[in-house]
């Protein structure tokens, strides 16, 4: 069975637009079949930017990676409240796509790359809602990744469900060599902060 996070030739690609509002701001993007999320902001994301846009905007530096950036919703919101320029990775082909115009339409400074692993760039700030049904294999090797691709002092922005294995998570990431802190929990989900 094929899940958003890889490609599924077989899907509808029938592009419908939804529209959501957060932090005062109003937002459309367009979606389809085999993405994460199709119809609306999922309340992981939600919450993740809240948290991001209100209390570290000012921190996220010049240079975020959205990592499994999906449609790119997380790259459209958090241009909109902080001028920097935004990088997009997914290996859903269909997804990476739709960023791209979501990008486009939103005047988003970005570039969108379909690959399941990061370049060689060096990022300030990475954000990251794990694609929990590809299991913990793939998800830490995404934290490894952001581990090696943050600059000295950068911080991996995450949105995790405490029952999805948290705190797992946060052993795991200590273990990198992140500091990991849990500024905020709310409605089962914890946001962790961990600065390289």
């Amino acid at each position: 069975m094929s899940h958003y996070y890889e490609n599924d030739p077989n899907l509808d690609r029938t592009e419908t637009p939804f529209t959501f509002e957060l932090n005062g701001q109003s937002f459309r993007v367009l979606s389809s079949d085999g993405v994460f999320s199709k119809d609306r902001l999922d309340t992981g994301t939600r919450i993740l930017c809240e948290y991001i846009v209100e209390h570290r905007a000012a921190d996220l530096g010049e240079n975020v990676l959205d990592l499994g950036c999906g449609i790119g919703v997380i790259g459209v919101i958090l241009s909109r409240f902080h001028p920097c320029k935004i990088t997009g990775i997914d290996p859903n082909a269909q997804a990476c796509h739709l960023a791209r115009e979501n990008y486009a339409a939103n005047h988003v400074d970005g570039t969108i790359m379909e690959a399941d692993h990061i370049n060689d760039a060096l990022y300030d700030s990475i954000v990251l809602n794990p694609p929990i049904r590809t299991g913990k294999t793939v998800i830490y090797s995404l934290f490894a990744q952001a581990y090696d691709h943050l600059k000295e002092g950068g911080t991996l922005y995450i949105v995790i469900r405490k029952q999805h294995g948290a705190q797992s998570a946060v052993d795991y990431l200590e273990s990198l060599g992140f500091e990991v802190e849990r500024p905020l929990r709310e409605k089962g989900f914890w946001v962790l902060e961990a600065v390289k």
